[in-house]
């Protein structure tokens, strides 16, 4: 029988899948969400003035009147109040209002304020190079053991962050934490998915969001709890030590051992599987009823793997058999190299970019939905056309009317419009687990996941066409730029209750 029918006949999320489908979720999407947001709280900014010591606060610092309370200078104090009212930056340094961020430990406020926004770019762009990295380090060396991997190194370099003595040792430390979390969000998001049949996967797959989102509700008691920055980073780096015994306990991905042509120890985990939830199954259950293995790859389409290339570089690694399509090399160039994949890949960078460019663009104008009914497809388009129609529309409202304040309509607008974005983002990662076939699939997944950090690195600079023009401007542009991804969703195949493709070649002989 086919994996997907082995799949079925095991019993779709039966207590051996929930446990390891709940283990897999906890490390690499709960946890992954504390280190995505963690620089809201580690990088807080207090309310702050100039240290005076010994001195008259009032006679010392510039102040004013806001919303009926008194706010002192941030930068400045007075150089000689008794003569003038001239003034001159802080000498003695800060005041907080809160200590132990990394602001008040290294000062990073005033004409060193840009630095907290730097690290977290720097940050992200460690996202992004994690994203091509790691993605198509799992198609090549497997998911399990990329992503076992990636968490023990991440636990490190986090604690290392823990104790990073100067800004710049923490910045380099982000960085590699950042490129780390792709090798841990990424691929569990896919092993997650791979585990199961069609009928379950959208299910899966949308459930992954609520442990991301119940991660990032949960950061904000932590922060509470702990709100010493060196100690919240300690625990959310340490938290993962609940991993270490994973290797021993979390199978590989059965799916990509049959890309790989691996299917005896894909029958064996099947077989496993069966065992604890107390099926009975055949045995072997890969090989269809004359005894031939159904997954039994062609040996004169998948020999030897041979030196797989990363990066220009040559690494050993040897798969029983002679070379092709099925299991042979790949790198992210043949994302590119054949027309329906290249067509895939394009049309999912295209619509991540725009998805994390308006979702990040409207969270910083304003300081679970999926597709198992209707499908994949014709709810991505909608709900970016809703999103896109929503702030679009915004340019016809004026900011006043009759001294009528007309903003909150604004911000109404805008919120419909991030609703949109939100939701389609829940079908965008199963969409594109399930488009790409299983021998690129992590590669396919980190490119798209790579094009939506540039959009989160871009969105700040797309927001500041509101302070040279009028809010309406950057609205409007993820308006546009959202229904265009929708609409060119819409070249893309419908994947629901379809098997995942396993091979570039079952990719293009596929009918849309």
């Amino acid at each position: 029988m086919e994996l997907d029918e082995a799949l079925i006949l095991l019993g779709d999320f039966g207590l051996y899948q929930t446990i390891i489908y709940v283990l897999i979720c906890v490390s690499g999407q709960f946890t992954q969400a504390w280190h995505m947001l963690s620089m809201a709280f580690l990088g807080g900014l207090p309310e702050h003035h100039c240290k005076v010591p010994g001195v008259n606060r009032n006679h010392s610092i510039p102040s004013s009147l806001v919303d009926g309370r008194e706010v002192y200078s941030q930068c400045s104090m007075y150089k000689n109040f008794s003569i003038d009212n001239s003034t001159v930056p802080c000498e003695n340094g800060w005041e907080y209002s809160f200590q132990s961020t990394i602001v008040t430990e290294w000062d990073l406020v005033c004409d060193k304020s840009a630095l907290v926004e730097t690290s977290e770019s720097v940050f992200m762009v460690g996202v992004m190079v994690g994203s091509l990295i790691f993605g198509q380090l799992s198609d090549h060396f497997g998911r399990l053991r990329v992503w076992i991997v990636s968490i023990w190194l991440q636990m490190i370099f986090g604690v290392g962050t823990a104790f990073a003595q100067d800004y710049y040792s923490f910045t380099i430390l982000k960085f590699i934490t950042g490129a780390l979390e792709q090798g841990v969000d990424l691929v569990s998001y896919v092993m997650a998915t791979e585990m199961f049949s069609p009928a379950r996967r959208s299910f899966a797959g949308v459930l992954t969001t609520l442990f991301w989102a119940s991660g990032i509700m949960s950061l904000a008691l932590l922060a509470y709890l702990l709100p010493n920055w060196r100690h919240l980073q300690l625990l959310i780096s340490l938290f993962n030590i609940i991993a270490l015994p994973y290797w021993w306990v979390i199978p590989e991905s059965s799916r990509w051992l049959v890309s790989r042509g691996r299917i005896s120890e894909a029958e064996e985990i099947l077989q496993k599987a069966a065992r604890f939830n107390n099926k009975a199954v055949p045995s072997p259950m890969l090989v269809s009823g004359d005894g031939a293995g159904k997954y039994q790859p062609d040996l004169h389409q998948v020999p030897d793997v041979g030196p797989i290339s990363i990066c220009g570089k040559e690494h050993g690694l040897h798969v029983n058999g002679s070379s092709g399509d099925s299991a042979g090399k790949k790198n992210l160039l043949d994302l590119f190299r054949t027309p329906r994949l290249r067509k895939v890949t394009l049309i999912m960078m295209f619509v991540w970019w725009v998805n994390s460019l308006v979702y990040y663009g409207l969270s910083l104008n304003t300081d679970i939905l999926a597709g198992d009914k209707w499908g994949r497809r014709l709810p991505l388009c909608l709900f970016h056309v809703v999103g896109g129609v929503s702030c679009a529309l915004t340019i016809a409202i004026p900011t006043s009317v009759n001294g009528v304040d007309l903003s909150p309509l604004v911000v109404t607008l805008a919120m419909l419009g991030k609703f949109g974005i939100a939701a389609s983002y829940a079908i965008v990662f199963l969409y594109a687990t399930e488009l790409f076939p299983t021998v690129v699939r992590n590669v396919g997944v980190g490119v798209s996941s790579f094009s939506s950090r540039v959009g989160g690195i871009i969105a700040p600079f797309a927001m500041y066409l509101e302070r040279v023009s009028s809010i309406h401007v950057p609205l409007v542009l993820f308006g546009v730029l959202s229904i265009l991804a929708g609409l060119t969703a819409l070249l893309l195949t419908e994947t629901k209750g379809r098997k995942m493709p396993q091979t570039i070649d079952e990719l293009e002989d596929s009918s849309d």
